[in-house]
């Protein structure tokens, strides 16, 4: 996400889908238990449609708006998850 945020010319809809893709990977994958697990779906879940509104958004102005959702997103993810 941070080279994708330098880039000029900025292709929406392919980090969307790039997104979307790692979504169903990890989901499809997971094998977390416990309260680790709880913890990590209160951050997931309001991710997910971060990047399903990325996704639909109609314009660069939408677009860029869902981008930096996303960015603050995992500035909280980061801060409770190393």
């Amino acid at each position: 996400m941070c080279c994708f945020a330098k880039v000029e010319q900025k292709d929406y809809k392919s980090l969307s889908e790039k997104l979307q893709s790692n979504i169903d990977l990890l989901t499809s994958n997971c094998t977390m238990k416990g309260k680790a697990h709880d913890e990590l779906h209160k951050w997931l879940l309001p991710y997910i449609d971060l990047v399903k509104e990325l996704s639909a958004a109609k314009n660069e102005t939408e677009a860029t708006k869902q981008f930096e959702n996303i960015q603050i997103s995992f500035t909280t993810f980061n801060q409770f998850f190393q």
